[in-house]
């Protein structure tokens, strides 16, 4: 029974690591060593997307990464997780520092809709933008962070969060919009 047990878990690593090379060799611009990616993370991407890893990167199950026109660039540093059910969507840049951790259900967008009042927003040209997230960042489960938006080092974004501004180093924003409440000491 143990035996069965063991083996089971081996082939399950097996496949993961087939899981694995398969969407590294298919949609990845580079990888470092140690990329996860779980079977049902799901890729959209446009010919000349950029999508860009560090070493020890884990892409959680149902992650969906949209990155579409016109010059789509997503840069994610080393030993950083990817939460489950996590939607990153990308027209021109995202950048995800080292050594961060995002839980499940958050969203990352550079880009938003015109919203002129002389035409219908279903026609109006995308708002492209850029996301900047540093290193030691904790970002809580179902929070939104928006385009045009830099996270500095060491900060902690709190659940359900929705961030529309610049948040400081080691600032810890909580709300929507997302405010600085105090600092990590």
């Amino acid at each position: 029974m143990a035996a069965d047990k063991a083996s089971y878990r081996n082939r399950g690593g097996v496949f993961q690591r087939l899981v694995t090379a398969y969407k590294r060799f298919r949609y990845f611009s580079r990888a470092g060593a140690n990329l996860v990616v779980k079977r049902s993370a799901e890729f959209r991407m446009v010919k000349h997307a950029v999508l860009d890893v560090g070493s020890n990167v884990t892409i959680q199950d149902y992650s969906f990464f949209q990155l579409t026109m016109p010059e789509p660039k997503v840069f994610i540093g080393n030993n950083t997780v990817i939460g489950r059910r996590n939607i990153i969507t990308a027209k021109n840049r995202i950048s995800i520092g080292n050594d961060v951790l995002i839980g499940s259900d958050v969203q990352i967008i550079d880009h938003g809709h015109g919203m002129r009042r002389d035409v219908p927003i279903r026609l109006q040209k995308a708002e492209i933008g850029f996301v900047e997230i540093g290193d030691d960042v904790w970002i809580g489960a179902g929070a939104k962070i928006l385009m045009n938006v830099t996270i500095g080092t060491g900060a902690v974004i709190g659940a359900n969060s929705v961030v529309t501004a610049d948040i400081p180093d080691y600032a810890i924003a909580v709300g929507s919009p997302a405010k600085v409440i105090k600092y990590r000491t």
